[in-house]
């Protein structure tokens, strides 16, 4: 019997790593996009790229434990409208010839006491590490995911929403003319990654 137990649990790990799927961001979808907005006093700035790559891995039918992810934005694409304040946030603020990326790690996932289920928009916990301008903060953000099977291909979209204050990743906070900024970055998510290789049982 002393034994029995950590077999069985040995075989239960085995047989969760081998129903994970591994999902990849589609780049440049137009299902998918990554958006900031400035709410400054008379100044409402919103940006946003299209440019996301990354993976999530995980068994959609487990409650998230050993889940990975890791999603990086290509700041020098984001685009709010006016180029010259493109070219200002890129040089000035973002320096993005030295910290071209914003990146986000899999810290945590919790999933519902049955996992996903397909096709239901689906309120999940979530923490990790946002790493933006040379800096790194642990960030817990609001994410819903949803499941899906077109064509025996598997589906995760992955909206999130959150804020980040410019201090907190030494962020000058220009007050000009050209450009003001607001301490708190409204962060919106969307982002489609999908699987050829559909391994997960949808319900």
């Amino acid at each position: 019997m002393k034994l029995l137990l950590p077999v069985l649990l040995l075989f239960s790990a085995l047989n969760a790593l081998a129903e994970s799927t591994m999902f990849k961001v589609i780049a440049d979808s137009k299902d998918t996009y990554v958006e900031f907005v400035s709410d400054a006093p008379l100044e409402r700035i919103v940006g946003k790229t299209r440019t996301a790559t990354g993976f999530v891995e995980l068994n959609p039918q487990s409650n998230g434990s050993g889940a990975r992810a890791e999603i990086h934005v290509d700041l020098a694409t984001l685009d709010t409208g006016v180029k010259l304040r493109d070219r200002h946030m890129r040089d000035n603020h973002l320096e993005t010839d030295l910290y071209p990326e914003a990146v986000f790690s899999l810290t945590s996932l919790k999933l519902p006491e049955n996992g996903l289920i397909a096709n239901e928009r689906t309120l999940v916990s979530v923490k990790g590490r946002m790493k933006l301008h040379g800096k790194e903060r642990e960030i817990t953000p609001e994410v819903y995911l949803t499941l899906s099977d077109t064509s025996g291909e598997s589906a995760l979209r992955i909206e999130s929403n959150f804020v980040i204050l410019l201090e907190d990743y030494e962020i000058d906070r220009p007050q000009f003319l050209l450009m003001k900024l607001s301490r708190e970055q409204q962060i919106h998510v969307d982002i489609l990654t999908k699987t050829s290789q559909a391994s997960a049982d949808l319900r």
